[in-house]
């Protein structure tokens, strides 16, 4: 081995020993300096987490509502349904009524009619 590849060599080593050296010192000044950092996300996520509990709550209550206003959905189809029918039923009695209406003044005005020709009423 020649003296250059043998500097070489040496100045590698120094080299890595220097780069772990240095990642070790990069790494300890981190997380120093990140610590708080992390106790503040930790709080966060913590805080975070209470939300989620909350939020699952809400929407387990939502999801009962939702199952009750989806009956309330089913009940009110079946009152509009019924209300329709009654329109019907209502309709046609209407129509009834006006017929019988117009047959009873037909038979009035008849009788009318008839007492007149017997003069039982004045013209």
């Amino acid at each position: 081995m020649s003296n250059e590849q043998l500097l070489q060599a040496i100045s590698d080593m120094m080299d890595q020993k220097l780069d772990e050296q240095l990642e070790q010192k990069l790494d300890c000044v981190l997380d120093n300096k990140l610590q708080p950092l992390y106790t503040r996300l930790d709080k966060v996520d913590k805080r975070l987490n209470k939300i989620d509990e909350r939020l699952d709550k809400v929407d387990e209550r939502l999801d009962k509502i939702d199952e009750r206003l989806d009956k309330v959905d089913e009940r009110l189809d079946k009152v509009d349904e019924r209300l329709d029918d009654f329109y019907l039923e209502f309709k046609c009695f209407e129509k009834d009524i006006t017929k019988s209406v117009h047959k009873l003044q037909d038979e009035m005005e008849t009788v009318i009619e008839i007492l007149k020709i017997n003069e039982l009423v004045p013209h």
